[in-house]
């Protein structure tokens, strides 16, 4: 009877799904998802995760750069001398032929150190089933992607 518990508990540990390793750089987050075909809220949860513990250990500077080497265009607000680290609002943006999807990463600074770290995902695809998060009505809804391939009869 223990030997078949055993082979049972085996078994259903062989089936689980297995844990993906977190992801070390914004350039390795892009891989870890199909961000056109997965849920969107999933992608959004865990792309805000990650981000935040891509860059939050960082200096400010090599956050910059981080961002920059993942193709993010960033803009800065005005530093003062009361706040010399101002805030980046950075974005990224990707198009394939069915699907724009947009990621954005605001972030702030305190004395050189990344402080906060929020992140957001959108996509807006051809009709408005797999739009995230809301349905867009745009001129991709119009079908102009490519149409599907004809059903062999």
């Amino acid at each position: 009877m223990i030997r078949y518990i055993a082979l049972a508990t085996l078994a259903l540990a062989a089936c689980a799904p297995a844990k993906l390793a977190q992801p070390k750089t914004l350039a390795d987050l892009y891989q870890a998802h199909d961000w056109q075909h997965e849920p969107g809220e999933k992608v959004e949860k865990e792309f805000a995760e990650a981000a935040m513990a891509i860059l939050k250990p960082m200096t400010r500077a090599d956050a910059i750069t981080s961002l920059n080497a993942a193709g993010y265009e960033c803009t800065y607000g005005e530093a003062s001398d009361g706040y010399p680290d101002p805030a980046a609002q950075c974005t990224r943006s990707f198009a394939t032929r069915a699907c724009q999807m947009d990621w954005e990463i605001f972030s702030t600074a305190d004395k050189g150190k990344v402080d906060e770290v929020t992140a957001s995902f959108r996509r807006d695809c051809v009709g408005t089933e797999d739009d995230w998060p809301d349905k867009v009505n745009s001129p991709i809804d119009n079908q102009l992607a490519p149409a599907p391939a004809p059903t062999p009869t």
